[in-house]
C-alpha cells in the first residue's frame, strides 16, 4: 500500500464527441484533442513527452503494458507543447495488466424524489392502489372533530435551511354535525392539511402535494389554474385555490375515500461557471428530502389511537454521475498535477490560469440533465528499488469519464477487460469485463424524475 492507505486518484476525460479511442490508429499522443483518450505502448521509461511517436493501441489485442493519455483541456501554453506545460497530455503511470487490482464501471442514475402516501391514494398510470394499509384503511373522519397530521422533513437540505430537522403539525376541523352525524367529507381534511403544509415557510420549500379521491381508478383534484397540473405547490395561485375550497368559494367534490401524496421537491441554489467555487453546497445532489408523516392527537401522541394509513410510496435516491461531482474530482486531480484551481476573490486570476477551461470541460447541468458514467482502473506500480530496502507498491486509481450511455465506454470496458484477463488478471473480473454498479430499475410509481 506504499506510504498511504489509499490509491492516488487521477481523472481522465473521454467526453469529446470525436473521441478517437479504438478508432484512430496512427494518432500521436500530442495530437489528441481536449478530452480525448487513448492507450499508447509504453517505452522502457514510459511515454517521455508529448511528441512520442507511439500510435494508438487497442487494449486486448496485445500483451504489453500501456499508458493511458488524455488530450489537454487547457487552451494555451506559453511554454509550448514539447516542454511539459499546460498543453502536455495528461498521462497515467505505466499500467501493467498483471498488476491491475480492480476494474469496475459506475453508471449514472437520476435523482429520485421521495414520496409518501397519506390515506388512500392511487397510481393513476396503472390504476392500482398505492395505499391503504391493512390498518387505518379508508379512515372515516367524523363530524365535529379536529384532526392533526404531523409531517417531518429530514435530510441535508433541511439541516442546511434550519440547522435542525423540520416539522409541522397541520390541523383540520370537520365542521358541525347534522342531525344524522354524517361523517365528514375526507377531502375537506386533506385540503386543509395541504393548505397549511404549503403555506408554511418552514415546509413549503421542500414539498408538493397531489390530492386524490374516489374508488379504484381514482380522481385527482386538478382544478383550473394550478401552476403544475395535478400538483399543489406553494405558488400563490395554488394556495388561493386551496383557500377557495376551504372558504366555500369552490365546491369540494363529494367523496368518502381520499388521500394525498406528498413529494419532496427541493431545488438547491446552483451558481454558474463564472462564480463557481468547489466548496459550494451540493445539497440537492447529496441527499433527497426525507419525508415522515403520522396522525397525532391534540397532545401530539401518535400511539393514542388508530390513525390513517401512511406509507412510503417511493423511497428517495441520491443521484450519481452529475457534472457537479465530476468537476470537483477533476479539480482535485488537476491540483495533484500542479495545476491548481484558483478559489480566491479575484476571479480574473482564474481566467489567467485557465481555470475556466476546467469547468467548461464538464457540463454541470445548469440548463441540462447531463450525466456521466465512470470507468475505474486500479493498479499498482512495484518499487523494485525502494530506498528503504522494503519491497513496496504505489497504488493508482484511474477514473475515465464518459457521457452516460456512451458506446465508447462499452468498447473501452470490453477491450480493457480482455486485456486484463488475458494477462493474468481474470480473478478480478466478472464475465471478463468490468463489474458494473448501477441503480435499480424504477417502478411506474416512482419514475426517475429530476428535482423540479
Amino acid at each position: 500500500m506504499a506510504y498511504f492507505n489509499h490509491a492516488f486518484h487521477k481523472v481522465f476525460l473521454a467526453t469529446n464527441a470525436t473521441d478517437p479511442y479504438n478508432t484512430g490508429a496512427g494518432i500521436l499522443a500530442r495530437n489528441l484533442l481536449p478530452a480525448q483518450v487513448g492507450f499508447y505502448a509504453a517505452p522502457n521509461k514510459g511515454v517521455t513527452n508529448n511528441a512520442t511517436p507511439d500510435a494508438l493501441v487497442v487494449p486486448g489485442a496485445n500483451d504489453c503494458p500501456l499508458v493511458l493519455a488524455q488530450g489537454s483541456i487547457y487552451a494555451s501554453d506559453k511554454i509550448g507543447p514539447f516542454h511539459g506545460g499546460y498543453r502536455e497530455t495528461s498521462k497515467s503511470k505505466i499500467i501493467n495488466p498483471k498488476y491491475v487490482t480492480g476494474f469496475w464501471r459506475v453508471n449514472a442514475c437520476g435523482i429520485r424524489q421521495e414520496s409518501i402516501s397519506v390515506g388512500t391514494t392511487f397510481d393513476t398510470t396503472t390504476a392500482t392502489t398505492i395505499s391503504p394499509c391493512t390498518e387505518g384503511a379508508d379512515f372515516e373522519f367524523q363530524c365535529g372533530e379536529t384532526y392533526y397530521l404531523r409531517v417531518d422533513l429530514k435530510g441535508a437540505p433541511n439541516l442546511r435551511y434550519l440547522s435542525r430537522n423540520n416539522y409541522l403539525t397541520a390541523s383540520a376541523y370537520t365542521g358541525c354535525c347534522d342531525a344524522n352525524n354524517t361523517p365528514a367529507n375526507p377531502l375537506l381534511v386533506y385540503i386543509n392539511w395541504a393548505y397549511q403544509l404549503l403555506n408554511s415557510p418552514l415546509t413549503n420549500p421542500f414539498i408538493r402535494i397531489k390530492i386524490q379521491y374516489g374508488a379504484a381508478g381514482a380522481n385527482t383534484l386538478n382544478p383550473a389554474g394550478l401552476v403544475t397540473a395535478n400538483w399543489f405547490t406553494s405558488a400563490a395561485a395554488d394556495l388561493q385555490i386551496l383557500n377557495n375550497y376551504i372558504t366555500g368559494a369552490l365546491a369540494i367534490p363529494g367523496a368518502t375515500i381520499a388521500g394525498f401524496i406528498i413529494q419532496g421537491a427541493y431545488v438547491d441554489t446552483q451558481f454558474g461557471d463564472c462564480t463557481f467555487y468547489p466548496n459550494d453546497a451540493l445539497q440537492a445532489y447529496l441527499e433527497p428530502v426525507k419525508l415522515y408523516a403520522s396522525m397525532v392527537d391534540y397532545n401530539g401522541d401518535p400511539c393514542a389511537f388508530t390513525g390513517i394509513c401512511v406509507r412510503n410510496s417511493c423511497l428517495g435516491r441520491q443521484g450519481m454521475g452529475y457534472g457537479e461531482s465530476i468537476v470537483r474530482r477533476l479539480i482535485l486531480s488537476e491540483g495533484y498535477a500542479q495545476s491548481p484551481f484558483y478559489t480566491g476573490r479575484d476571479l480574473r486570476i482564474r481566467e489567467i490560469t485557465q481555470g475556466y477551461n476546467v469547468t467548461d470541460a464538464i457540463d454541470r447541468g445548469l440548463a441540462t440533465t447531463a450525466q456521466y458514467d465512470s470507468v475505474f482502473i486500479q493498479h499498482s506500480v512495484p518499487r523494485f528499488n525502494n530506498p528503504t530496502g522494503t519491497f513496496d507498491n504505489d497504488q493508482y486509481l484511474l477514473e475515465i469519464v464518459f457521457p452516460t450511455g456512451s458506446a465508447s465506454a462499452t468498447e473501452f470496458c470490453t477491450n480493457v477487460g480482455t486485456w486484463i484477463s488475458d494477462n493474468g488478471g481474470a480473478c478480478i473480473l466478472e464475465a471478463g469485463s468490468a463489474e458494473v454498479y448501477a441503480c435499480e430499475a424504477n417502478s411506474a410509481i416512482c419514475g426517475n424524475a429530476a428535482l423540479s
